[in-house]
């Protein structure tokens, strides 16, 4: 895979990976991994929701449609 990124962008990752005595590829896996670590999860919820309407009947056929008695 590829992207395409400016010179400059390009020029700073190969100081900052020269600078820490690695290759490009592992500190762009460095940044990578840093950053999953840093973003939250999003919570898991088994459960549907409760809607609390409040306290309505039964509802029978004849209050949705006109042709029922």
């Amino acid at each position: 895979m590829s992207i395409q990124v400016s010179p400059e962008i390009e020029a700073s990752l190969t100081d900052e990976a020269r600078r820490q005595g690695v290759s490009v590829d592992t500190l762009l896996a460095r940044f990578m991994s840093e950053r999953s670590m840093t973003t939250n999860p999003v919570p898991y919820s088994p459960e549907l929701p409760v809607w609390r309407l409040g306290g309505t009947g039964a509802l029978h056929r004849r209050d949705i449609y006109d042709d029922a008695l």
